[in-house]
């Protein structure tokens, strides 16, 4: 080194340091001056950008379906019968033989009224039609008596017309009575008072010694038949009209309007815990008419209930079937977000840029999202890693199974270089 000033090249930025110390020393020294060397040669070094490594998100393919169309309504269940059990006799209770709130036969009795004045009538009845039979038998013996007489003229034609006018009143007497005896055990049967379906029966409405019957209490108690099960709901005249559309061809309508149901299908309903029922429901009924009030019409449909699970009075969320869309847009609920602007989705692009893309939403089904435009099938949308990016970043797309994988992988290393630290903590 000859003490003279190195010459740099102009690309080189000198460090202010560097141009002090040579300025100021004529002769540095060797490890002076690879020092030096080293400042200038850092200083002259070109910045280089940082690599973006793009992260990594969950994405599903956007496909296409068939996606069913589903009306949804608050139903109320009621009692497929619900019987009246009144008292058709005067009387005072005697029993009452059944359990309110219980389940009860066809036919089993459910009261007792004092019969005694009853069988009095029967017994009283009985008697005036065996004396009648009696003076029947009188008449036609005496028929029997002057016929080969009055054939002989041997009894006047008064004698055996008299015969035979006695012959008929008594018949006619006897059935009279016969009625009467008749009338008299049915309303002696009535003083046993049973249930006219199988069902539930519901609270009593006497207590026994009470006076039911014309001149007292009539209504005894209720029993109402539980299975089937009836739910009644107000569909939409729109609602009417696209279950209609479903129903394709014109013996299908007129099969479905022979049976009453000017509406078609199965309907699924909800348990009180808001569990789906296991049984499936078949619209029964459909009203004739929309209430011009509220633009609706009352639908029927009837579910087996053969546990009892479901009771008259309740409210039910009811589903059924309205139409089918082909061809359908279904993304997961979860690849949504809202915000004030509106519904939109991450989309990864071919290049691997993440669009924020606006979307319109059709409905939301058990499908998924059914989505009227702003997709295409075959588009990727992300459904997890969402806050990881923003729109016009690069993104990895991979698979749920990848994804997880990777995440896995990632977690083993860090485990991996945590427990080298810790080890050389303790070495130290």
């Amino acid at each position: 080194m000859d003490g003279t000033m190195p010459h740099f090249p102009r690309s080189a930025q000198i460090n202010p340091l560097a141009k002090f110390l040579f300025s100021n020393f004529k002769r540095p020294s060797m490890g002076f001056a690879i020092l030096l060397g080293s400042l200038a040669g850092i200083s002259g070094c070109e910045e280089v950008a940082p690599t973006i490594i793009p992260k990594a998100v969950v994405v599903e393919q956007v496909s296409t379906a068939t996606v069913p169309l589903y009306g949804n309504y608050i139903g109320i269940t009621k009692a497929s019968l619900d019987v009246e059990v009144r008292a058709r006799v005067n009387g005072f209770v005697e029993d009452k033989s059944f359990i309110e709130g219980s389940g009860v036969k066809e036919g089993s009795v459910l009261y007792r009224i004092d019969d005694r004045p009853y069988v009095a009538v029967v017994n009283r009845l009985k008697a005036n039609m065996e004396s009648q039979q009696s003076v029947l038998d009188k008449a036609q013996r005496d028929v029997e008596r002057l016929k080969p007489l009055y054939e002989q003229d041997a009894a006047s034609q008064l004698d055996f017309d008299n015969a035979l006018s006695l012959l008929s009143q008594a018949k006619s007497s006897l059935a009279a009575s016969k009625a009467q005896l008749e009338e008299a055990q049915l309303e002696l049967s009535y003083t046993s008072i049973r249930s006219p379906i199988s069902g539930l029966v519901s609270r009593s409405e006497v207590d026994i010694g009470a006076l039911v019957g014309s001149s007292g209490q009539s209504l005894l108690t209720r029993v109402k038949q539980v299975d089937p099960i009836y739910v009644t709901f107000n569909m939409s005249a729109l609602d009417y009209l696209n279950a209609r559309r479903r129903m394709t061809s014109y013996s299908e309508k007129k099969e479905a309007e022979s049976e009453g149901k000017a509406v078609e299908g199965f309907v699924t309903i909800t348990l009180p815990d808001n569990s789906e029922y296991r049984y499936l429901g078949d619209v029964r009924f459909t009203d004739p008419s929309v209430n011009p009030e509220t633009g609706t019409f009352q639908v029927r449909a009837e579910l087996p209930n053969p546990d009892k699970e479901l009771l008259p009075g309740q409210y039910t969320n009811v589903r059924i079937k309205l139409n089918e869309v082909n061809n359908a847009i279904v993304i997961p609920q979860k690849a949504t977000q809202v915000e004030q602007g509106g519904v939109y989705v991450m989309v990864v692009l071919p290049d691997n840029k993440v669009e924020r893309r606006f979307i319109v939403i059709d409905h939301q089904g058990p499908m998924g999202v059914v989505v009227q435009s702003g997709l295409k099938a075959g588009e990727l949308v992300i459904i997890e890693g969402m806050h990881r990016v923003r729109h016009g970043q690069i993104a990895e797309p991979l698979t749920a199974e990848q994804y997880h994988k990777k995440e896995d992988s990632k977690e083993k290393q860090q485990a991996l270089k945590q427990q080298e630290l810790e080890q050389i903590q303790e070495q130290e």
